[in-house]
């Protein structure tokens, strides 16, 4: 198992949650304040990501989702997942949590 597979096996059972204070579809891109006030633009695949988690989910739901909408292999696609939740969080739009036992399926 090479290190990507380590980090998502890590991260699959996290709940992502939206943690931004505003964000507004502006022509092709999602416009999103953080609440530290700081503005992001996001394009095409991360404007859809943040549209699907907007009610939370589950790392590796989303993963599902995504893998049934692009053909795109599967290693490819959980790097772009940790990469994508890593710069969210960094930029204060997203937060993961840990479920609580009861609630892991």
């Amino acid at each position: 198992m090479n290190h990507l597979l380590f980090i998502y096996e890590k991260y699959k059972d996290l709940l992502i949650k939206p943690c931004f204070r505003k964000c507004r579809v502006d022509n092709q891109f999602l416009i999103v304040i953080n609440d530290r006030l700081e503005i992001f633009y996001l394009t095409d695949t991360a404007k859809e990501m943040i549209k699907t988690i907007s009610d939370s989910i589950k790392v590796d739901d989303l993963f599902k989702i995504f893998q049934e909408e692009y053909e795109v292999d599967a290693i490819t696609l959980k790097s772009d997942i940790i990469d994508f939740l890593k710069d969210m969080q960094w930029k204060g739009i997203i937060c993961l949590n840990y479920l609580e036992n009861s609630e892991v399926q």
